[in-house]
């Protein structure tokens, strides 16, 4: 008997039925190859994952650090802004003008309170005369000393090239709590 005869035979034997259930197992093989087997393997790996990371999360809790939420976080965030009062941080502004040999003349103050109400930005332009290492060295320290300002913009004008004095305006921004502006 040769090969042909014995697949005619089988066919024969098959009928219909038998070879859509051929087609159907051989089918479901290749689902399961292309299919089930990538997917069983990539879930393996995420199942590893989450096991490493449930660990690490018992690890931490161990240690001692306190689990926070978005909103003890977001809190604290506002809280470091009504620490101190207006009044506090533009000393502190002033002595690093006055560190300098720097006099800060009449400047303009402007309150902008933001969308939210939480925090209240306290714009302040200030003229201020002197040597560029002068007024670098109080931008520096205003923002090291003041740690809600930020220079939002500043200018420098110098009258002729061998003048030693800069006429500057800068333009300070301070971030501070809704309640700590009417503090003493």
């Amino acid at each position: 008997m040769n090969l042909k005869s014995i697949w005619r035979r089988s066919l024969a034997l098959l009928a219909w039925p038998g070879l859509l259930g051929l087609v159907l197992l051989v089918l479901a093989a290749g689902v399961y190859l292309y299919q089930i087997q990538p997917k069983s393997a990539q879930l393996l790996t995420l199942k590893h994952d989450s096991a490493s990371l449930k660990l690490r999360i018992e690890q931490a809790a161990k240690s001692g650090i306190p689990e926070t939420s978005d909103l003890d976080e977001l809190n604290k965030f506002y809280g470091f802004f009504s620490d101190a009062s207006l009044s506090d941080w533009l000393k502190k502004l002033y002595a690093a003008a006055a560190e300098q040999n720097l006099v800060l003349a009449q400047g303009e103050y402007r309150i902008t309170p933001s969308k939210n109400g939480r925090l209240i930005r306290y714009q302040i332009t200030l003229p201020v005369k002197g040597s560029y290492l002068q007024i670098r060295q109080f931008i520096a320290k205003a923002l090291t000393e003041v740690p809600v300002a930020a220079l939002e913009d500043i200018t420098f004008k110098r009258e002729a090239i061998g003048a030693t004095e800069v006429e500057t305006r800068i333009k300070l921004t301070l971030f501070l709590g809704a309640n700590s502006v009417g503090k003493p």
